[in-house]
């Protein structure tokens, strides 16, 4: 067969445009909050109802379907997770009600719970440590890439066709996606088209974790480097999912943005979030290039990203429309660089066998958090209005840091007692 030059960043680009899939397919909701709510007459709080529906899933399915990853291997697993929420994001054409809405975002959000720990768990069998992060970011810009791509599309796609034929259009996609990644990825050492150079770059990484037996769940649990990873998230990434999920309703509501106007400026805090993902891998990586520490370099990038949500506050009280588009656009850009680099945690301090597991339960942390934070968000804006929600958005992810820089105040592998490799692995701590 033929050699496909530089193929882990072939790879990863495939990572890549599954999160774009994935966003894209969540958004259609999201893009179509205004009419979905007049033709099936819910006030805001019903529609935080189906919100958490996906988010409750997500929990669930960000846990299960992270161990599911580490049984399976990434993939098995990543086909299995995009054709199930594929069919999921189909089926939501056929919804008759809120009820069976509520129940399609469900399944939706429980498949696609395993993207991430899949795509961590590809990235950290793919890359060596120095170039993780950069690949982390890579994957990462599919989050706010396809949010981003997502209100243009579907706001066309809804004018054009109807809402139903968004769902179908958009769902279809992640199938095709499938057969491609079945016929693209295996693992370095197995890969028929990968060069004789590139296989030993990455197997052969000065800075690779020793090989280790996956830990179970409860075993990740002990550890406080786990806790910090899985608090931090749920601190920060409902802050996330408040943009994603209210943004287009906020300016509709509160702004007084038609569908057209939303899907001609709605994409734009998404742009500017998908260059933080890029500048959060390649800060990361330049620090540790340029420092050796893995410390400094992941809790510098987490710590401008967390500081940089603030700017929400300022942003709900810009009495321009466009003033307050361009604060969330910062907004994003931080949240984006903080989710780059969290996200990659996992595979900093844990060998790849267990990425996924503790991957899973950081993304049920955040889950968990969103949908507290999304009832919020329903409550508040019927009760009050969406200045409280803004300035807890703000704050939270101050909170989230300060955890994850108590419980983790250095970022080193993790050490089991129970290791045979254990006075190995703290050699590599050292290097921290």
């Amino acid at each position: 067969m033929k050699i496909i030059p530089n193929l882990r960043w072939v790879i990863v680009t495939m990572l890549f445009f599954a999160s774009v899939i994935s966003y894209v397919d969540r958004q259609v909701l999201s893009i179509n909050a205004s009419l979905l709510r007049e033709q099936f007459d819910l006030t805001n709080a019903e529609y935080s109802y189906l919100v958490t529906s996906f988010l409750v899933a997500y929990t669930i399915g960000y846990t299960a379907l992270g161990i599911v990853v580490d049984r399976l291997g990434t993939r098995v697993a990543f086909a299995l997770f995009i054709a199930s929420w594929s069919v999921a994001g189909l089926m939501h054409a056929l919804v008759l009600g809120p009820l069976s809405l509520a129940l399609c975002r469900f399944l939706l959000g429980f498949a696609e719970g395993g993207a991430v720990p899949a795509a961590l768990r590809g990235i950290s069998e793919w890359f060596p440590a120095r170039e993780r992060a950069m690949a982390t970011g890579i994957f990462a810009a599919g989050t706010p890439i396809g949010t981003l791509i997502a209100a243009p599309i579907v706001a066309f796609l809804t004018i054009a066709f109807g809402w139903r034929a968004a769902f179908v259009l958009t769902g279809a996609v992640g199938l095709i996606w499938m057969v491609l990644w079945l016929r693209l990825y295996y693992l370095p050492e197995q890969h028929p088209r990968i060069g004789a150079e590139e296989r030993r770059l990455i197997t052969d990484d000065p800075l690779a974790k020793p090989k280790a037996p996956r830990r179970p769940a409860l075993v990740l649990l002990r550890k406080r480097e786990a806790w910090a990873v899985i608090l931090c998230n749920f601190m920060v990434a409902p802050v996330w999912w408040f943009y994603v999920f209210w943004l287009p309703a906020y300016l509709h509501d509160a702004r007084g943005f038609s569908l057209e106007e939303i899907g001609a400026s709605a994409w734009i805090p998404f742009l500017t979030g998908a260059a933080g993902t890029l500048a959060g891998g390649w800060l990361s990586s330049w620090l540790f290039r340029r420092s050796g520490s893995l410390t400094l370099a992941r809790h510098s990038v987490l710590a401008i990203g967390t500081f940089g949500s603030l700017l929400g506050i300022p942003a709900a009280l810009a009495p321009d429309a466009w003033m307050c588009l361009f604060l969330i656009s910062l907004v994003t850009f931080a949240l984006c660089m903080w989710a780059t680099t969290l996200v990659g945690l996992p595979a900093d301090i844990l060998p790849s066998s267990s990425v996924g597991s503790l991957s899973g339960l950081s993304g049920s942390g955040g889950a968990i958090g969103g949908v507290l934070f999304t009832l919020a968000t329903g409550w508040l804006v019927d009760s009050f209005s969406y200045w409280p929600v803004f300035c807890l958005a703000a704050i939270m992810p101050i909170a989230g840091f300060a955890i994850l820089y108590a419980l983790m105040p250095k970022v080193r592998p993790i050490v089991f007692s129970s290791d045979a490799t254990e006075t190995v692995v703290k050699s590599i701590r050292d290097k921290a």
